[in-house]
């Protein structure tokens, strides 16, 4: 079992909340619970940048073909706001205990005590 962290961050990518969570948890559970006040959800777009979507139905009803010519548009504004997130995990990434995923269960994450650490570190920078 492995954990998964979640998080929240600022314009500029600066930290604002983070929880930790098993890899199997929903998103949407995590949304409920700590960002009713968030009016849009920003996922990293290599897990799925629509979460309701359910992936099986969609494959069923259209044929993937990456030269078909209708491409779906993209909402820049919200692809930079993702790209802000996966740049905050690159520089929590940065720390080697972090990096090299030490603390892999929940209980190991619990105290949470290097990742806030590493977290005001990046605040300071």
């Amino acid at each position: 079992m492995t954990t998964k962290l979640h998080a929240v961050v600022d314009a500029i990518g600066l930290p604002l909340r983070i929880k930790p969570a098993y890899d199997a948890d929903h998103l949407r559970a995590f949304i409920a619970s700590d960002l009713k006040a968030t009016a849009q959800i920003k996922v990293n777009p290599t897990r799925s940048s629509v979460p309701t979507i359910d992936w099986r139905l969609y494959k069923e009803r259209h044929q993937i073909n990456p030269t078909r010519s209708s491409v779906p548009t993209i909402d820049w504004r919200l692809y930079k706001e993702r790209h802000q997130i996966e740049c905050f995990f690159n520089k929590l990434k940065r720390y080697r205990r972090i990096a090299l995923r030490c603390e892999k269960t929940l209980t190991a994450f619990m105290g949470m005590g290097f990742v806030h650490l590493a977290c005001a570190m990046i605040w300071l920078r």
